[in-house]
């Protein structure tokens, strides 16, 4: 019975459902939320690996570990993300071939940090070392694996699409979908890192048998 496909689906439906909650509470105060994110890409790419289950223990193992490192590169982020925001307003308002250039800059530098920001925490999620050296990992990941970044590019921006087009859509992101997004583009950043790193198991992760 264990085994059934349908029982199997409402256990990863129910796994799924937690760490959303989770995520969303860990993420109100927003300094909190790189720290987060983290948890959650570290417990879906994990249970690709090591099976489902042990949501919450594995949840806060890396939100303790990572609130440290990641924080501030966190707040960074947001700063960065504000100041280019208010850049484009400006330069957009100002028109004007100068206007113009400056505009298509700093669009160019945002996409940048986007695509950075797609990487940057399961990185840290999955790798240990300095923040530089993870940061560098980051970069590598990211321009190293372009199809890999435009598929998970594509995928934030269609549900960040519907979401401000659906309001079943938002229903669906408080209900599951954070989790849900990260648990499918989980897929394609573990793909990278087992080519990089020899996976690491927790005292109460499920170490698959040899085949």
């Amino acid at each position: 019975m264990s085994d059934s496909p349908v029982i199997a689906f409402l256990n990863k439906l129910t796994d799924l459902v937690l760490l959303n909650v989770l995520w969303i509470l860990c993420s109100i105060p927003i300094i909190t939320m790189g720290a987060s994110v983290t948890a959650m890409y570290y417990v879906n790419i994990t249970s690709i690996r090591c099976g489902d289950g042990y949501v919450v223990r594995r949840f806060f193992k890396s939100f303790k570990e990572n609130f440290r490192r990641v924080t501030p590169i966190w707040l960074l982020m947001i700063l960065c993300g504000i100041l280019l925001a208010g850049d484009m307003i400006f330069w957009d308002r100002t028109g004007g071939v100068l206007g113009k250039t400056m505009f298509v800059i700093s669009a160019v530098i945002a996409v940048m940090l986007t695509v950075v920001s797609l990487w940057v925490f399961p990185v840290f999620a999955k790798f240990e070392g300095t923040r530089r050296n993870l940061l560098k990992n980051t970069a590598a990941f990211a321009v190293g694996y372009l199809p890999y970044t435009a598929i998970v590019l594509a995928l934030t921006g269609a549900v960040l699409y519907a979401n401000l087009v659906s309001l079943v859509a938002n229903s669906i992101m408080i209900f599951i979908g954070f989790a849900l997004l990260s648990y499918i583009q989980s897929f394609f950043f573990y793909r990278v890192f087992m080519k990089h790193i020899d996976e690491r198991y927790d005292d109460y992760d499920k170490i698959p048998e040899e085949d």
